[in-house]
């Protein structure tokens, strides 16, 4: 299915994967558009955002090597990142007013929870920003480990 008029998709969204009749569907393709961060954040600053997102983009390019972008795992998270930061910093710039469309609206049933809508940038940095805290804390045990077995080769 085409959808030729995304703001058609505001009071008809696209259903992906459905529930049971009379329920909310699981996932829906719909069309928002949001000035903030997540969950609308700082709904009220999309100026702000916008420099923060440049800003964030000019630190991973300028610490790269701190934040070691040559490991192959690392480049690969810092993708998902600032893959994420341009896509939505795309939005903010060449979009009036300086909105990020959302577009992917997800149900939990088990909880009875709407999730706020999102989009395929905010996925990436999410996911890049929780591996980059999982290698993190993988890393801190492995070094815990080697300091252990130098210390205890010493004594």
């Amino acid at each position: 299915m085409v959808v030729e008029d995304a703001e058609a998709l505001r009071s008809n969204p696209v259903v992906v994967i459905g529930l049971l009749e009379g329920h909310k569907n699981l996932l829906e393709f719909t069309y928002i558009t949001n000035p903030g961060a997540a969950w609308s954040m700082l709904s009220d600053y999309p100026e702000a955002l916008t420099v923060l997102a440049l800003t964030a983009l000019l630190a991973i390019l300028f610490f790269r090597n701190a934040l070691e972008l040559y490991k192959p795992a690392h480049q690969l998270i810092f993708g998902l990142i600032t893959g994420g930061v341009a896509g939505n910093l795309g939005d903010r710039l060449f979009r009036k007013p300086a909105e990020v469309v959302d577009f992917i609206d997800f149900f939990l049933p088990v909880i009875n929870y709407d999730y706020p809508v999102f989009n395929i940038a905010d996925s990436a940095i999410f996911i890049g920003a929780f591996s980059y805290m999982i290698i993190g804390l993988i890393d801190a045990k492995k070094d815990k480990e080697n300091k252990k077995m130098m210390d205890q080769s010493v004594k």
